[in-house]
């Protein structure tokens, strides 16, 4: 049995047929109007809280740009690796032949010194 219609056996019972016929009629408005009331709220709460289209695109966008920004600063981090490999190597290839001249100049000194002997 629906919660109404025990009310208006409830009701019926202590106020009459027609006061109870009433009384029920004005609570089921009451009821659907209420409810009616709570879906259109609900459907906007909903709305505020989901994405639209335009939402969507304006984030798709804003990735991106923050894609290309990653994507220039990657390739700047790249310049300056191989710059920096670039002056190693420098480095490494001025080092190697001091070494070779060093090296150079005292097997020289050493044939010199046993020369001498």
């Amino acid at each position: 049995m629906s919660s109404v219609l025990k009310l208006y056996t409830a009701l019926e019972e202590k106020l009459g047929k027609e006061t109870a016929k009433i009384i029920t009629e004005a609570i089921e408005e009451l009821t659907k109007e209420r409810k009616s009331e709570l879906k259109t709220e609900l459907k906007e709460d909903l709305a505020k809280e989901l994405a639209t289209k335009l939402d969507v695109e304006n984030a798709k966008s804003e990735l991106k740009l923050e894609i290309e920004r990653v994507r220039k600063e990657i390739e700047e981090v790249r310049k300056e690796v191989e710059q920096t490999k670039a002056e190693i190597l420098k480095w490494f290839i001025g080092l190697f032949i001091s070494l070779v001249i060093f090296l150079i100049g005292w097997s020289w000194t050493l044939v010199k010194i046993v020369e001498q002997k």
